[in-house]
């Protein structure tokens, strides 16, 4: 007995021996996944940040006489506006899980018609600039409307509005540029340049502002943030989904309108076509948004950073001289990119 009792004792302590040493290979492994763990989320954070800083910091060094000027970073600036105002709009409609495809075709409209109260009816700029507006607001609700019934796809429906929409704009103009009789006042107002900045510039960023205070403290932006996320539980929750996707339209109507208003103001004329080229950008900074410290979800401040980012990008490529086509390249495998992250981290 007294040995059976000795070499139980011993297995025992043998048994506890293994465990202690299993426990001391599982602490360290466990402190590596953690690490690792640690590494790859503050990689995903910020590498969106670090890699437009590096961008800034290349094409400084190559061309500090050109690049590294305050009047360039202002001309960025100026050439971000456009596709800041379209990107934040769209980020309204892509943050309730849908799509507009139409919104150049809705520059466009808006363009014709500020251009048609000027030149025929010889209206002011104020005048000019609320109906070109209203006009694109009103289309962009009639799409926002047939989306959602949920019948048919907003690829569809918007694809269909856009060209109903290009319809409608050359037919007003009869397919022609109209530079005559357009309103010197309205003409100017781009050269304006409050605190040195170009007024485009401030208009994009209080665009920005205002959607961004939507988003962040209102019941209506929140509820939009909501229907993108949980579609079902939202409807569960009694949440009104048609009007709620009706003004994530309007939103991007309000940027539409605007952006054609600074533009045809810039070209002191109306060019069919206007919206032509301005498709992709606004995608990108969107979805390059998701990326901004790893939020993955739709959101203003990322897609500010995104359209700076390919601002950025397009001017530091022009300045040192490279091919005209390498930034549509670029942008088009950066939306890809982007897109391929994002479903994955999905």
């Amino acid at each position: 007995m007294p040995e059976t009792q000795n070499s139980a004792s011993i297995e025992s302590e043998e048994g506890v021996g293994v465990n202690r040493k299993a426990d001391d290979v599982r602490v360290p492994a466990a402190k590596t996944a953690g690490t690792r763990t640690w590494i790859m989320n503050a990689a995903e954070k910020w590498a969106t940040i670090v890699g437009f800083a590096a961008i800034v910091a290349f094409f400084w060094a190559k061309a500090p006489d050109t690049f590294g000027t305050v009047d360039n970073f202002k001309a960025i600036l100026d050439q971000a506006a456009i596709p800041i105002l379209l990107g934040v709009g769209l980020t309204a409609v892509l943050a309730v899980a849908e799509f507009d495809l139409s919104f150049p075709y809705v520059l466009g409209l808006s363009s014709a018609a500020a251009t048609l109260v000027m030149t025929d009816h010889q209206g002011g700029p104020v005048a000019a600039i609320v109906v070109g507006i209203l006009a694109a607001v009103a289309a962009n609700m009639i799409s926002g409307y047939l989306v959602a019934q949920q019948r048919v796809s907003s690829f569809v429906v918007t694809l269909g509005f856009g060209f109903v929409w290009l319809g409608i704009a050359n037919g007003l103009t009869d397919s022609t540029v109209i530079s005559q009789g357009m309103n010197e006042t309205f003409i100017n107002l781009v050269l304006h340049r409050p605190l040195g900045i170009t007024l485009a510039t401030w208009i994009a960023v209080g665009f920005a502002l205002l959607v961004a205070i939507l988003f962040r403290w209102t019941v209506a932006g929140r509820n939009i943030m909501a229907v993108g996320s949980n579609p079902t539980a939202s409807r569960l929750a009694g949440l009104p989904l048609d009007r709620i996707r009706i003004g994530a339209y309007m939103i991007l109507g309000l940027g539409a309108g605007i952006a054609a208003m600074i533009i045809t103001s810039r070209q002191a004329q109306y060019t069919p076509n206007v919206g032509a080229g301005l498709f992709l950008s606004p995608y990108v900074a969107a979805f390059f948004g998701m990326s901004v410290l790893a939020v993955r979800r739709f959101n203003v401040f990322g897609t500010v950073v995104g359209a700076l980012f390919m601002g950025t990008l397009q001017t530091g490529l022009v300045i040192i001289g490279s091919a005209s086509w390498l930034y549509e390249l670029i942008q088009g495998g950066a939306l890809l990119v982007i897109l391929l992250i994002a479903r994955r981290a999905a």
